[in-house]
């Protein structure tokens, strides 16, 4: 589960990351735990491609508060979730309008925000084990993300390769089937290639190696971007 927390005070910050590594290893559960001590450096980082699941904002900070922040995620993404933490309750009217998981005023107890993460985190599972609708001769066939290993567009059709289920043949442009997937495991990696991060093995400038066994093209645009996201999905360790 990938945190994004915004800050611009440092001992909230690591007051913050304390309470979520006691919540994360009491359940086992992996995260990734970003800071920032501004708006404008998390948009920054945000607008390059580094997705999270959950925003844990402090409303009032130097330049733009997270209410103006949490307004700008809502325009651009419906999914990302938003826990408000701030000394003030002025804004908690606010907070409604950008969809906020919670909104906890400070000083909160410990029991108060592991409760809000317990929350944040069974609407992660719920999105990570989501699944795609397939139209196959006049009924719809649910396929779980996790069974999908890449597709490829050929025309106006792409070609959907799965586990243990054959291949099978959807009508979409690329731009409406990218929105239809999950981006914490789909990612695009070729002109023409979606891949399902979560089933490479391996990554080379000439291509992309699946545990299957299967070889997936990796063209020049796309290297920087499918390398990060394998790195972050299998190898980050939470700070």
């Amino acid at each position: 589960m990938r945190i994004a927390i915004c800050d611009d005070e440092k001992e909230q910050i690591q007051g913050n990351i304390s309470l979520i590594k006691k919540w994360a290893n009491k359940r086992g559960i992996e995260i990734n735990i970003d800071t920032f001590i501004s708006s404008e450096e998390f948009l920054f980082r945000w607008s390059e491609g580094h997705p999270y699941d959950l925003a844990i904002l402090d409303i009032k900070m130097k330049m733009m508060s997270g209410i103006e922040l949490a307004r700008i995620i809502r325009k651009r993404n419906d999914d990302l979730q938003i826990l408000f933490i701030t000394g003030a309750t002025e804004h908690v009217l606010e907070g409604y309008d950008v969809s906020a998981l919670n909104y906890l005023i400070k000083p909160f107890m410990p029991d108060h925000f592991s409760k809000c993460l317990d929350k944040a985190y069974e609407l992660f599972k719920e999105k990570e084990a989501g699944t795609l609708l397939i139209p196959q001769k006049g009924w719809l066939m649910s396929m779980s993300f996790s069974e999908i290993l890449y597709m490829e567009i050929r025309g106006h059709y792409f070609e959907i390769f799965t586990t243990s289920s054959g291949k099978f043949r959807m009508k979409k442009q690329m731009d409406e089937m990218l929105s239809l997937l999950d981006d914490y495991l789909f990612i695009r990696c070729h002109r023409s290639f979606i891949v399902n991060i979560t089933h490479v093995s391996s990554l080379a400038r000439q291509g992309i190696k699946l545990k299957s066994g299967q070889d997936v093209p990796l063209s020049t645009p796309y290297v920087q971007s499918v390398t990060r996201m394998f790195i972050e999905y299998h190898y980050k360790k939470s700070i």
